[in-house]
């Protein structure tokens, strides 16, 4: 059963002092009063729903008393915890099916406050203010049937309380409908798209669920924020779109959600859906630690490390190489126009038709480190033009960007001729072959290169040699 599990990633939160405020409906202690010997009355109601009377013999002693009743004196006394002259005020205006005095007598029996905790009565006040169309009490009451903790759980009543709320635009009850959906815990009884389907599938679920977040996330729910974000970036219910999960994230993340925050860290860090920032990532990673939060503290010492290689490290596609991944580096390309020939994980190169990402080239061959998988070279080919003197073009690409070349060597007239440049902790190579004269422009980034270097077999050059005179 999956139920005790939802049960406990339904959002709580406890009694506030504003009308809006939710009641903390299973965190209490074992030791409770139930009234169970009270007698119960019971009516039909409109709504189809079995209503059971709450015991007006205990508060009616408050009625006789003559009160007409103040709700804003009963509020003034309650943020004072003041709660038995809050109970005086909201009693005889609960009596007299006022639907909020009705739900705040509910949370007060729900939360011991003024008298002892009593979890059927409260769910009964609950269901009387519920039923009047109050959208907070049929938010609390739904959850109150769906965690089933001192009351009979009703999977079919609590989703039908909670979408009774979010169809009113209750973001808490919004929010716990896309948690569900999504976690697949509706039943196919509750979830009349599904009847008329007869089908319950995941990737219906997920919609549902896509559905409930963005109503949720509209209103400003950090969480729904958060878990619509997730939803983007994996693309589940809705078409992957890195731009709105970094969107949804970061209002998320300004709301204080600790998994939000260490979410933009990852984006800011691998350049996800935003430009890579560093900086940022810090900022975002730091934020959630200093809450406590275990993951983005693991990650400080080696996000440190990274700003100190970054300072040091050459950047292409907008991307610090030295720090750069198998997976970030594939996205990059492809988001770049690169036409995938190969893609093999545990192996050292990748290799792309490169035409679109490079003028006259057409291939792109990329290594990584096999120990950190992260990219140790690039090279790119230009193929032959039977034309001595085209490797000149690449030399003055190269040096308007990055200056004179720190070595030479061949004669550009004949023969194999190699410059390079050393630019940070990457060399650049424009290597001409020769006689076919193919050109290829190669990076080599630092400690990656080595290490990948090291990682090959005995064979390497011959390895390397294939790679780069081989066709594909």
């Amino acid at each position: 059963m999956k139920i005790n599990n939802i049960a406990c990633l339904m959002i709580t939160a406890l009694v506030s002092s504003t009308l809006s405020g939710c009641a903390n409906l299973w965190w209490q202690s074992d030791t409770s009063s139930t009234s169970e010997n009270a007698p119960e009355r019971v009516v039909q109601s409109t709504d189809g729903f079995i209503d059971v009377l709450p015991d007006f013999e205990m508060l009616d002693p408050l009625y006789d008393l003559g009160f007409e009743g103040d709700f804003d004196k009963g509020l003034a006394a309650f943020n004072d915890e003041r709660y038995s002259d809050a109970l005086v005020e909201w009693y005889p205006l609960a009596k007299d099916n006022d639907p909020i005095a009705e739900y705040q007598i509910g949370v007060m029996y729900l939360n011991g406050l003024g008298m002892p905790v009593d979890f059927r009565q409260g769910a009964i006040w609950l269901q009387r203010s519920a039923s009047k169309d109050y959208a907070q009490a049929q938010f609390e009451l739904g959850k109150l049937y769906i965690a089933g903790q001192r009351i009979e759980q009703n999977y079919d009543q609590g989703i039908r309380w909670l979408l009774s709320a979010a169809r009113q635009s209750h973001a808490g009850a919004q929010f716990n409908l896309g948690l569900l959906y999504e976690s697949g815990s509706v039943p196919l009884s509750s979830d009349l798209m599904a009847v008329y389907t007869e089908s319950n599938s995941p990737e219906l679920n997920l919609q549902q669920a896509f559905k409930w977040y963005s109503l949720s996330a509209e209103q400003g729910h950090g969480a729904a924020q958060n878990n619509l974000a997730a939803l983007y970036l994996r693309g589940k219910g809705v078409e992957q779109n890195n731009e709105l999960a970094f969107k949804w994230y970061t209002d998320a993340a300004n709301q204080e959600v600790i998994d939000a925050q260490y979410n933009l860290g990852l984006l800011n860090e691998q350049g996800i859906g935003t430009l890579l920032n560093l900086e940022e990532a810090l900022f975002w990673h730091s934020k959630a630690a200093n809450q406590g939060y275990f993951p983005s503290q693991q990650r400080l010492p080696f996000l440190e490390q990274q700003i100190e290689t970054f300072d040091n490290s050459l950047i292409l596609y907008g991307t610090t190489l030295a720090i750069t991944t198998r997976d970030a580096m594939r996205a990059k390309l492809k988001s770049n126009a690169a036409t995938t020939l190969r893609e093999r994980d545990h192996y050292w190169f990748d290799i792309y038709e490169s035409s679109k990402l490079l003028d006259k080239t057409d291939r792109l061959f990329v290594g990584y480190s096999l120990q950190t998988d992260q990219i140790a070279s690039l090279e790119y080919r230009f193929p032959s033009q039977n034309d001595p003197s085209f490797v000149l073009s690449i030399i003055e690409m190269i040096t308007k960007k990055y200056g004179t070349p720190l070595d030479r060597q061949g004669d550009l007239n004949f023969g194999k001729v190699q410059f390079s440049w050393e630019i940070k902790d990457t060399r650049i190579n424009v290597t001409r072959y020769w006689p076919d004269t193919t050109v290829y422009l190669s990076y080599q980034i630092g400690k990656s290169y080595h290490n990948m270097i090291k990682e090959m077999p005995d064979n390497a050059e011959e390895l390397i040699y294939n790679m780069t005179f081989e066709t594909y």
